[in-house]
């Protein structure tokens, strides 16, 4: 297995990629990860790039890359919308296909908002084969939301107090400045379109038919997710499976390089049943 640094661009910005290419025997389809939001995608990093790991070793090419405005692609976080990141996730499949020869089929795998920038992208890029979503946004208004309580979070840990609700820290984006999130400066543009976003609603989809797994992400089995749920019945002939591991997208009490239980239900659903 071989994992390669390079640039390619997309609307005038350099993005940065890794591609895991396995050995000789290479697969006649790959995959483009697409990555979490902000600092969910920091901490996911280990075990995102031990799946791409995962997935070489039985025989997928996969590209892994940062968005424009994030890690070491060009650009700036405050100009990334959701509909940059659908653009940069065309330009990785177009990319990924141009590096790897005999290349038939292209799968996205996400996980968070991830996830949902891969769903939205695979209903504009008819080369995608399939989808992989761990944990997808469904409701972009109450994940906006959250977006706004780390602010809330912030000022209380900085200041000791709150000095701007929700609603004011909302008025300030629409006079056209940015709302710090984690270090983040997120744009009035990107949060409108975080927060419109509903995978729960049938029309986004069309008459998608293409394979599609859906994976709820629960500390212990048996927990409804009916966000999930209303997701799976917009895409058709999708699967929803639930894997018991961590929040491994967030700051937990636990190092997590691996999420064994995730990474045998992905495997096993592509026909694998050895990790």
């Amino acid at each position: 297995m071989q994992e390669t640094p390079f640039f390619f661009f997309n609307e005038g910005k350099r993005l940065y990629g890794i591609l895991h290419t396995p050995g000789e025997a290479m697969r006649p389809e790959g995959f483009v990860f697409c990555a979490p939001f902000a600092e969910e995608k920091l901490w996911a990093h280990r075990p995102l790039v031990n799946f791409a790991r995962l997935l070489a070793r039985h025989g997928y090419p996969v590209l892994r890359f940062d968005n424009r405005g994030s890690g070491d692609s060009e650009g700036d976080f405050h100009d990334t919308t959701v509909r940059t990141m659908i653009s940069d996730t065309r330009s990785a499949v177009v990319t990924l296909q141009e590096k790897t020869e005999n290349l038939r089929a292209v799968s996205l795998l996400g996980l968070r908002l991830g996830a949902s920038v891969a769903a939205l992208a695979a209903t504009r890029i008819e080369s995608v084969k399939s989808l992989v979503l761990w944990e997808p946004v469904v409701d972009g208004g109450a994940y906006a939301r959250s977006l706004l309580r780390i602010n809330l979070a912030t000022q209380a840990a900085v200041y000791g107090k709150i000095l701007e609700n929700s609603d004011r820290i909302v008025s300030r984006l629409y006079a056209g400045e940015t709302a710090n999130v984690d270090g983040y400066e997120m744009s009035l543009e990107l949060y409108r379109g975080i927060a419109e976003m509903d995978l729960g609603n049938p029309s986004l989809f069309g008459a998608w038919k293409r394979p599609s797994l859906i994976v709820a992400i629960n500390r212990k089995r048996g927990v409804k997710r009916p966000d999930l749920e209303r997701l799976q019945r917009c895409l058709e002939g999708s699967v929803l499976l639930e894997a018991e591991e961590e929040p491994f997208w967030k700051e937990i009490n636990q190092a997590y390089f691996h999420a064994p239980d995730l990474f045998k239900i992905t495997l096993k659903w592509l026909g694998h049943d050895q990790g």
